[in-house]
């Protein structure tokens, strides 16, 4: 029995080792029940209940789409796990409107790109948001400007410029989406784009960046170098804007 228990925990610290250098999606999805189940289970052996729960319920998403009572007649599945189980998807859910939070600070294009591709996921026409930031990159408000056809639509600078002046912002970005999947901006895009970074310009508001989203990846025209900075001045992203 001791020998058990010490290969089990072995066990477990390899899964642990893994997990903390390569993260949870290098597991199967057998292993991360699992792995999962261990906060719940301190001494016992999870891996015939996260193969119980795959062959209830189908798959990882059948799993955590169950409810507490459903999971809790698998064998091994106490009210702990089952709340555990249950809640994941509901955290998830808190974290992805935490990301998109309307006072979240955008420093990065990573997190800019990030913001854009969960407030645009699930949109099947193309669409423009504009989203406002004071001098510190925090978002001030956003602003949906156009809805088009599925694969166009015209970017409304004087909206855009208007709106901006009327929410007093410093800074501001701008997207839009290609529900096609194709990311790469078109001649359209880039000089839409220039176009606006010269109004907001004269009236006194930087054009971070215009990010361009689809429902799995995103590019920044700034980072792609497709940005001109009106007046001939070179913009750094992250440089603070005087006051």
């Amino acid at each position: 029995m001791a020998g058990k228990k010490q290969i089990h925990a072995g066990h477990r610290q390899r899964m642990h080792d893994r997990v903390s250098q390569y993260g949870l999606e290098s597991l199967a999805e057998h292993e991360v029940l699992e792995y999962l189940l261990y906060f719940t289970n301190a001494q016992r052996n999870t891996n015939p209940i996260a193969h119980a729960l795959l062959e209830q319920f189908g798959d990882l998403a059948g799993v955590l789409e169950a409810t507490e009572a459903e999971l809790c007649q698998v064998e091994g599945v106490g009210p702990a796990s089952a709340r555990l189980l249950h809640l994941l998807p509901q955290v998830c859910t808190c974290y992805n409107r935490s990301r998109t939070n309307d006072r979240r600070k955008l420093q990065t294009v990573e997190q800019m790109g990030s913001y854009m591709m969960n407030r645009f996921r699930g949109l099947n026409k193309e669409r423009v948001l504009l989203v406002c930031l004071d001098k510190n990159r925090r978002i001030t408000n956003t602003s949906w400007l156009n809805a088009g056809k599925d694969d166009q639509v015209d970017l409304p600078v004087q909206e855009a410029i208007a709106q901006a002046v009327r929410m007093r912002a410093c800074n501001v970005l701008i997207c839009h989406n290609h529900p096609n999947g194709n990311v790469l901006p078109s001649r359209q895009d880039i000089e839409a784009t220039a176009e606006l970074a010269r109004g907001m310009y004269l009236v006194g508001v930087r054009l971070l960046d215009h990010i361009i989203v689809t429902e799995n990846e995103f590019i920044s025209l700034r980072q792609r170098n497709e940005m001109s900075d009106p007046g001939g001045i070179k913009l750094d992203l992250f440089a603070p804007r005087e006051v």
